[in-house]
């Protein structure tokens, strides 16, 4: 089988460039080995434009936010699924020296402004005291749905297989490389953490966590509709049901819960709020995290023919799309990436 495009690993950083290099006119041949518990599959998936104790905007976030929604409501339109979901988030305040920093960030940064709007929430219901604020242009992505719809989507187009890839099995050549009975221009690796165990790049920085998640029922609780983020983020999933994460632990032995993680994350929603709530499920899955959560991207600095897309990171939802459509572009047309992102830009 011939393919103009061998993609390694459907999580989120994969389907994404699949979709825009299909889109793009390219064949692609996706392969993955269809495990339950990866982070792009146990993910909160969250598309919060304001995140981090300074309230400082990154670069470029207007047009990344504004792509991004573009995207999933191209695909959602496209696919006839819905998977999406706009929602306000609730960040709240969690010292007293968060809502000045907030305030003198506010006055500095008009754009910060336009994204913001006063806090809306029941007191009696959820912990207020230290104030806070609601992103307006928040929401969630549900991604194991939308991972489910792009393999459909990709399996009717035959640009789909389930299998397992040895970097030490992808053979490089001038023409380009060889997987199995697979012929491709090029092969992306899209592994997530696993990319530490690809002998292309095990030079990568990589300082993967694990990250607990647990499902609750909280009955008679209603905060709107919207994502509240306190330290922690408490995400309605649908009825009584919500989410709540996440923890970081580098010092994970494997992909399976902690125990002591769920029992934090249960003192936590007890301090958040004034109602019982019963565990009913606890899932884990490893981040891929690379030096100071930085996206990597681009070809391989000593094979043209092997190219890396990983480190997307709690932004993935939000930056993914505009990452991925910039990785095409460079493959196709040889767009320059930009340099923050682009591999060869970041040799360690």
């Amino acid at each position: 089988m011939k393919t103009d495009y061998l993609i390694v690993g459907q999580g989120l950083a994969g389907s994404l460039l699949a979709w825009h290099l299909i889109q793009k006119g390219k064949r692609v041949l996706v392969v993955d080995r269809d495990e339950e518990n990866t982070s792009s599959k146990v993910a909160a998936g969250l598309m919060t434009p304001v995140a981090g104790a300074r309230f400082k905007l990154p670069a470029g976030l207007p047009e990344r936010l504004s792509f991004a929604n573009q995207f999933y409501w191209d695909v959602e339109e496209r696919t006839g699924q819905r998977f999406f979901h706009h929602k306000r988030i609730a960040r709240l305040f969690r010292n007293a020296e968060e809502p000045i920093r907030f305030q003198e960030r506010s006055e500095e940064d008009p754009e910060l402004k336009k994204l913001c709007a006063p806090l809306a929430l029941p007191d009696d219901l959820i912990d207020t005291s230290q104030g806070g604020f609601e992103m307006k242009q928040g929401g969630w992505l549900d991604v194991p749905a939308f991972l489910e719809c792009t393999r459909q989507w990709l399996l009717e187009q035959a640009s789909y297989a389930i299998g397992s890839v040895r970097s030490e099995e992808v053979k490089v050549s001038l023409e380009g490389i060889r997987w199995k009975n697979i012929e491709a221009e090029s092969v992306v690796f899209a592994q997530g953490w696993q990319a530490a165990d690809n002998h292309f790049f095990d030079w990568l920085p990589m300082n993967s966590a694990a990250g607990d998640i647990l499902t609750v029922e909280i009955p008679d609780f209603d905060p709107g509709g919207k994502i509240i983020n306190k330290g922690k983020w408490l995400l309605p999933i649908g009825g009584t049901l919500f989410k709540i994460g996440s923890n970081y632990r580098h010092d994970f032995e494997s992909d399976a819960p902690c125990p002591q993680a769920r029992e934090d994350l249960e003192r936590h929603l007890r301090e958040l709020i004034d109602r019982p709530f019963k565990t009913v499920k606890h899932e884990c899955a490893i981040r891929p995290i690379i030096r100071r959560s930085q996206v990597f991207a681009g070809r391989h600095p000593g094979h043209e023919k092997v190219i890396l897309f990983n480190g997307l990171g709690s932004k993935g939802v939000l930056n993914g799309p505009w990452h991925a459509d910039r990785l095409a572009d460079h493959l196709i047309e040889g767009t320059p990436l930009p340099d923050s992102v682009d591999l060869r830009s970041n040799l360690i």
